[in-house]
């Protein structure tokens, strides 16, 4: 669609260009008192566009060239050999061209029609131009209009050694939306057939009068918002036209191809409605993503902005896209359980925040209204206890999709950590202490070793008990062999602090074997004592009567020697 350079029928043809080719309208307008006319869907009107480098060489004369149809912008050839005769200004002949530098000679290194096909709608009528020159004498050639396979004569030029122009018109008959325009030559003036028939500036138009508002509605497969090939047309789609006082000017409903058209129209500022066929299937598409042409022009509810400035105005680009709604649920977990508190963003292709989600008790978001795209999905907000999710989850909307896409994203526990304060009798710092930490269970975790300040810590511990067991003393004090139970709470803040005392290890007692000296009676202690040694055994094993018989002795010994 080429805005403000095309008729009002040009929306339609427009539309059929997206389903049935990629021929695209050269618009130009042709304006005077009486006249207003539009270029239809003509390319290539005077052969300009020719690529001689890559598909043309030399027919043997200076700036005449055989140029393989590929190389000829929209045009075919009938010609056996597939060659279209280019000729150039400066050519040997010197004959000029109609318009521009470059014409074609229909006779050419074998005799074929030149023709070019273009998109139309039954019942219009167009206006036909072209240019015809003979080379060396009296040439006749012959346009042909119709379907491709169903061709009739038109009008039959003939001319000398100079140009004429001609023009006339063409009714599109009943079902007739491909239309093929053909030049073939009918005779040359040397009888040659591979010499004569000059042709150039071949022109189709529409008479038109007043203001056109009009375009398409097509399908947005990709929800790109930009009319790409392939993507079909949307038929049946209601249009409603209203003036800057909101007065109804108009209804028009999108024909099969896709195409609507006001006309007759003032200038002024007006509002196009494009009303959605089934707002629970469907939803308008990304608007003017391009600021081109083919993008779509309403906004979410249909609605587009026009201004028509002058009463010959043609204001025939305002498309309208048509996509699908889709869905996806996103299941937050920690691997075990459902999560509930998780904020979502939903960002398209465009890096734009489309929605914001938060999963519910059971750990469930869900995200509607999603038109095709490939979106990322990016945790804002983590439940209360867990880690945010760092990397974002791809999820895809495809066209017309039937069930939500299901993403599981996955939450991990905010960790705590354990410091412990290893310290001695006098309340010192002891560098040097090792422990072992486990869970409740006996499964290792890890060990940590005291510094120089009694300090040693533990992190990345999930929420759980825990039982801390020294494994090494500092050295001169002993092992603390009582496992101390702690627990890392859920959404830790702060590290659980542990203070561990050690006991020095004592020294041993000095042992003297050295009895004291007895000046007083040793003799006769030691006499009794040796006495008491002498003792037989009675045969009784309780220690208690050798004791009781000892003590009976020792005092008659120190009575009878106090008596002498």
């Amino acid at each position: 669609m080429l805005k403000g350079k095309l008729g009002w029928l040009a929306v339609t043809i427009l539309f059929l260009v997206s389903l049935f080719g990629t021929i695209k309208a050269e618009a130009t307008s042709n304006f005077d008192a009486n006249n207003w006319q539009i270029s239809w869907l003509i390319k290539n009107a005077d052969f300009e566009t020719v690529d001689i480098e890559d598909y043309g060489r030399s027919a043997g004369a200076t700036n005449v060239w055989y140029v393989n149809q590929k190389g000829v912008d929209a045009w075919g050839t009938s010609n056996p050999s597939e060659n279209i005769e280019v000729w150039q200004n400066g050519n040997s002949e010197g004959i000029p061209a109609y318009s521009g530098t470059n014409f074609v000679e229909l006779n050419s290194d074998g005799p074929g029609a030149v023709y070019q096909d273009i998109k139309t709608i039954p019942g219009t009528t167009l206006t036909w131009s072209f240019a015809h020159r003979g080379r060396g004498g009296v040439d006749t050639a012959e346009l042909l209009i119709g379907a491709p396979g169903n061709l009739t004569p038109i009008f039959s030029a003939t001319d000398g050694e100079s140009w004429g122009n001609y023009s006339g018109s063409y009714v599109v008959p009943a079902g007739q939306t491909h239309t093929r325009l053909t030049f073939a030559p009918i005779s040359t003036s040397s009888g040659n057939l591979t010499i004569g028939n000059f042709l150039d500036d071949i022109n189709l138009y529409i008479d038109i009068a007043g203001a056109q508002l009009g375009d398409y509605v097509w399908h947005d497969e990709n929800g790109n918002g930009v009319q790409d090939n392939g993507e079909p047309a949307a038929p049946g789609v209601e249009v409603q036209l209203y003036d800057k006082l909101d007065a109804l000017v108009g209804i028009q409903t999108t024909d099969n191809l896709g195409g609507y058209l006001f006309r007759g129209l003032l200038p002024g500022d007006y509002r196009v409605v494009f009303v959605n066929p089934d707002p629970n299937h469907y939803t308008f598409t990304k608007q003017g993503i391009d600021n081109k042409d083919t993008n779509s022009d309403p906004n979410k509810d249909g609605v587009a902005k026009v201004n028509i400035p002058t009463i010959r105005s043609h204001v025939l680009a305002v498309d309208a896209g048509l996509t699908t709604l889709g869905s996806a649920i996103i299941q937050k977990t920690d691997g075990t359980k459902n999560l509930a508190g998780a904020h979502f963003d939903v960002i398209d292709s465009d890096g734009l925040t489309v929605t914001n989600v938060t999963t519910d008790a059971n750990g469930i978001a869900v995200v509607n209204g999603l038109i095709p795209d490939q979106y990322v999905v990016k945790e804002t907000v983590a439940p209360t206890g867990y880690q945010l999710q760092p990397s974002a989850t791809p999820l895809t909307i495809v066209y017309d999709q039937a069930t939500p896409v299901e993403i599981s994203v996955v939450n991990h526990l905010i960790t705590g950590a354990l410091t412990v304060h290893k310290i001695g009798d006098q309340g010192q710092s002891l560098a040097n202490a090792t422990f072992n930490v486990t869970t409740k269970t006996g499964k290792e975790i890890g060990k940590l070793t005291t510094n120089s300040n009694g300090l040693a810590t533990l992190s990345n511990l999930v929420p759980g008990d825990y039982l801390l067991t020294e494994l090494a003393a500092p050295k001169g004090y002993q092992l603390n062999e009582n496992a101390l139970s702690f627990t890392i709470p859920f959404n830790p803040t702060v590290a659980v602090n542990l203070t561990v005392k050690n006991t020095p290890i004592p020294d041993r007692p000095t042992t003297n074997t050295t009895p004291k000296p007895n000046t007083t009676n040793s003799s006769a202690i030691e006499e009794h004592v040796t006495l008491i040694d002498k003792l037989p055994q009675t045969g009784e094993s309780s220690n208690m009567p050798p004791l009781v018989i000892g003590i009976f002795l020792l005092a008659s010994g120190y009575y009878l020697l106090s008596r002498k």
